[in-house]
C-alpha cells in the first residue's frame, strides 16, 4: 500500500488552503482507512460531512463514486475553500453544496433518511456535546457513520461535586455534570484535597482555545474527550452495531504525521443503526 494510494493528496489544493495537519502521508492514510476501505458507505451515497473544513474529505468522496456531498462546516473561509478547492479540482456545484452552519443546528433540520452516510471526521472531541449528536444521528437514520476522533487515555478519577478544574481559566465544571472524570496525572493540579474515587472512563473536560486553527469555534473553549469506553458504551446505547477501524503498526511503514494513530490517541469507526 506504501507503493500508492487510491487517491493521492500529493498534488492538491488541500496541502495549502488549511494549516491543520495538511501532510500528505497523513491525508492519504486517513482517506485509505477511513474510506477507501470502506467503499459500501461511500459510492453511489448521499453524504453528510461535519466539519467538513476545506473540503478535503468531501473531495475523496467525490472520488470514489458518491453521488453526492453535502458539507458543514461553521467557519466562513473554509467553506470558500471548500467550493474552491472542489470546483478547481473538476467537479461541478450540482456534485456538492457546502454550508456554512453550526453542526447541531444543521443536524436539527435534517429530514430521517435524507442522507446514507454521515462523516465525523476530527469533531466529536471538539465539543461537550457528543450525546446530542448521537442522538441525532440515530435519528436521521443514515445507513453508515464513520467517525475518527481523538480520545481521552489513561487512569481516571471520580470527583465529588463541586470541583472545578482550571486551566487556562477558570470553567465550573461541576455545574455541568454532577461528576467530572480528569486524569489521574492531572490531580496535583486542581487543587482538590478531597480524596478521588476511581471511576469508569467517561468524558474529560478541559479547554481550548476557539482562536487557533482546527480548534472548536465554541466561544467558551469548553471541550470534552472520550474515551475508547465512552465512545462503544455510546454506540451501544443509540442502538449502533460498530467496528473499529484499525490501523495496522505492520501495514503502515511510514507513519510520519500518524503519530496519533500509532500510539492509539485517535480511534476511527464505522457503524450502523441496528434495526
Amino acid at each position: 500500500m506504501e507503493k500508492g494510494f487510491c487517491i493521492n493528496y500529493e498534488n492538491t489544493p488541500f496541502l495549502q488552503t488549511s494549516k491543520t495537519a495538511p501532510h500528505p502521508n497523513r491525508l492519504n492514510w486517513r482517506c485509505e482507512i477511513l474510506l477507501t476501505r470502506n467503499q459500501e458507505a461511500i459510492k453511489g451515497k448521499k453524504i453528510l460531512d461535519l466539519a467538513s473544513h476545506d473540503g478535503r474529505f468531501s473531495y475523496a468522496c467525490l472520488e470514489l463514486g458518491a453521488g453526492h456531498i453535502t458539507g458543514v462546516e461553521g467557519r466562513h473561509h473554509l467553506v470558500e475553500s471548500a467550493t474552491e478547492n472542489l470546483i478547481g479540482l473538476g467537479y461541478k456545484p450540482e456534485h456538492f453544496s457546502f454550508v456554512q452552519d453550526d453542526v447541531f443546528d444543521y443536524l436539527h433540520k435534517v429530514k430521517p433518511k435524507e442522507f446514507d452516510t454521515i462523516l465525523c471526521f476530527g469533531f466529536f472531541y471538539h465539543t461537550v456535546r457528543q450525546n446530542e449528536l448521537l442522538r441525532e444521528i440515530k435519528r436521521i437514520q443514515p445507513t453508515y457513520f464513520v467517525l475518527d476522533t481523538y480520545i481521552a487515555r489513561g487512569i481516571f478519577t471520580v470527583r465529588p461535586l463541586g470541583f472545578s478544574f482550571r486551566s487556562q481559566g477558570a470553567y465550573p465544571i461541576a455545574k455541568l455534570m454532577r461528576f467530572i472524570r480528569i486524569p489521574a496525572t492531572l490531580q496535583k493540579f486542581a487543587g482538590e484535597t478531597a480524596s478521588p474515587v476511581l471511576g469508569k472512563p467517561c468524558l474529560v473536560f478541559r479547554t481550548e482555545s476557539h482562536m487557533i486553527e482546527g480548534a472548536t469555534i465554541d466561544p467558551i473553549d469548553l471541550v470534552a474527550w472520550p474515551t475508547k469506553t465512552f465512545i462503544e458504551l455510546a454506540f451501544k446505547s443509540y442502538g449502533f452495531s460498530f467496528k473499529q477501524l484499525l490501523w495496522n503498526k505492520k501495514e503502515i511503514k511510514n507513519w510520519t504525521a500518524l503519530a496519533d494513530y500509532k500510539t492509539g490517541d485517535r480511534v476511527s469507526y464505522i457503524a450502523q443503526i441496528v434495526e
